[in-house]
């Protein structure tokens, strides 16, 4: 069995989870498994400038960005805008198709490349959302099945998944999750700060400070990512504040599991991935002014769990912490570990899999 992975390198989220799936696909089904980016093997450049421009939007115009996500956020799946997109990365797509000719393709980003395909070429298509916020780009008429993270977002896609196969199996996460309820908590308390891939916070001198102050019993770890010069704020902050043994600059790491599974919070991006991996570890979460679009939506999905808060100032956040009491923050955690899925790359991939046998060869679905 041969699978392929589509991803697109806007954030680390659609990378980790393809990380997760092909190792059980490897693992469990014994595929040969690849992972491609479409953007950047299409055009470098391009890609280059995408991602520039989506970084430089949502960190210094996030209101515009927002206004994009919500006009885009129900447009039919056939509006031409999308097709216009998918010039950026159907020629990796395709040539991928060729040259690996896959049973399976697995779409990690949203992306129309595949909504048509070359002549000769029909594997079975399954795209996985990475976020909880339901969007139109994730849907076209090329997709066999969807793979959903819950059964809110198979609501919120009914007008885009007619005719579809459609499965609930969360957002896949790495396997260094999939225990996290079941370590033990060392007796020292922590909270995590989690800034992304990209290292990129709003106001965490602000937040750092009240952590400091509200919770001085409390190891605060800030993951700064890939961001050198925020790992150096954060150092020169911690100094300066007389508190280099409570907050713990992390350049990025991969174990990020460690530090989650031992937080009795986690001031969060509300990337779904992120999400995910701090469900599955029972850890409430606390969003400081998401960004608009599917973080702003994400954070309102993980609200509604009860799993977690959303501040939008630095005021808000004062009275947000003052309510984090022991007991407030065990009610989060157990909602978190009601909603988290440890084992969504397992049932994702088994899903994925099942899909293909049951579908037959390429000629029987009309290649």
């Amino acid at each position: 069995m041969k699978c392929v992975l589509f991803y697109g390198s806007f954030g680390d989220g659609h990378v980790q989870v393809g990380k997760a799936l092909s190792e059980v696909f490897a693992r469990e089904f014994g595929a040969d498994v690849a992972m491609i980016d479409t953007f950047r093997t299409t055009n470098r450049f391009v890609a280059w400038l995408n991602e520039r421009v989506f970084e430089w939007s949502t960190r210094y115009l996030p209101g515009l960005y927002g206004l994009s996500y919500d006009w885009t956020r129900n447009l039919a799946t056939t509006h031409p805008l999308w097709s216009l997109l998918a010039r950026f990365s159907r020629k990796a797509a395709w040539r991928a198709l060729e040259e690996h000719r896959p049973d399976i393709v697995v779409q990690l980003f949203p992306d129309h490349a595949l909504a048509r395909m070359p002549k000769g070429t029909r594997p079975m298509v399954a795209v996985v959302l990475t976020d909880f916020a339901v969007h139109s780009r994730w849907f076209h008429r090329g997709v066999d099945l969807y793979i959903l993270p819950d059964a809110r977002a198979v609501d919120e896609s009914a007008r885009f998944t007619q005719g579809k196969t459609i499965a609930i199996a969360g957002i896949p996460i790495r396997r260094q999750f999939s225990t996290c309820s079941l370590v033990e908590r060392s007796g020292r308390r922590s909270i995590v700060l989690v800034t992304g891939g990209r290292g990129v916070f709003p106001q965490f001198q602000g937040v750092l400070d009240r952590l400091l102050r509200r919770f001085p019993n409390h190891t605060i770890h800030v993951l700064c990512g890939r961001n050198r010069r925020m790992f150096a704020q954060v150092t020169s902050f911690a100094k300066t504040r007389c508190a280099a043994e409570r907050i713990v600059p992390i350049g990025f790491t991969e174990q990020l599991a460690t530090y989650l599974q031992q937080a009795d919070f986690v001031m969060a991006k509300a990337g779904g991935v992120t999400i995910a991996e701090c469900l599955a570890c029972g850890v409430p979460m606390v969003f400081f002014r998401p960004l608009p679009g599917q973080e702003r939506e994400n954070a309102h999905r993980v609200a509604r769990m009860g799993a977690g808060v959303i501040v939008h100032s630095l005021r808000g956040l004062d009275e947000v912490l003052s309510m984090l009491s022991d007991e407030k923050i065990a009610q989060l955690a157990s909602h978190a570990r009601e909603h988290g899925r440890p084992a969504a790359a397992w049932t994702a991939a088994y899903r994925i899999v099942e899909a293909w046998k049951s579908l037959g060869e390429p000629e029987k679905r009309g290649q």
